[in-house]
């Protein structure tokens, strides 16, 4: 499984174990569906507590929740944004951004690269920020990755929940 995690904070924002694609080498595009579920249950394929020996009756009382499952497997936290306010924090980000980007050591190259595929990630997102909600990750840290939920029509005529997430702002890490 890979996690994708922000730069900036370190939070996880994602997993590969979703739908997950990339959209112009600049934006991955995660498919979240709405789960109903007991309060803790994490839903990771392949994962079986039963089968792990945990009681799974402690006793307590059953408490449910329901969302999107990367929302609550990432225990991602929303925020929200006027396309102003949007604007700044994109400025402040990109800006925390490159900053990272030296720290890490990228060539001024992959830098540039990188700089030129978020201002065309951002450009992409700027029109349905009035209509999209927006999601930090654990941390709650301003200054990381934000989550773009948006709903668009599916190819059956449903509406289907699509998670943006700038890929320059975030690790690939394997486990």
């Amino acid at each position: 499984m890979i996690i994708f995690k922000d730069l900036i904070t370190g939070d996880e924002m994602f997993t590969d174990s979703s739908k997950v694609k990339l959209v112009d080498d600049c934006i991955w595009e995660v498919t979240c569906n709405y789960v109903m579920r007991k309060h803790g249950d994490v839903a990771i394929d392949g994962f079986n507590p039963s089968a792990e020996g945990e009681d799974l009756d402690e006793g307590t009382e059953e408490v449910s929740e329901s969302g999107y499952d990367i929302v609550l497997n990432q225990r991602l936290q929303e925020t929200s944004y006027s396309k102003a306010d949007f604007k700044l924090y994109l400025k402040n980000y990109t800006k925390n951004l490159m900053e990272k980007w030296k720290e890490l050591e990228w060539s001024e190259e992959k830098i540039n690269d990188a700089k030129a595929k978020l201002t065309n990630a951002a450009k992409k997102v700027l029109p349905i920020v009035g209509d999209a909600k927006f999601f930090m990750g654990e941390s709650t840290n301003p200054d990381g990755i934000m989550g773009i939920l948006e709903f668009r029509d599916g190819d059956d005529g449903n509406e289907i929940a699509i998670m943006n997430f700038f890929k320059h702002g975030l690790e690939e890490e394997k486990v």
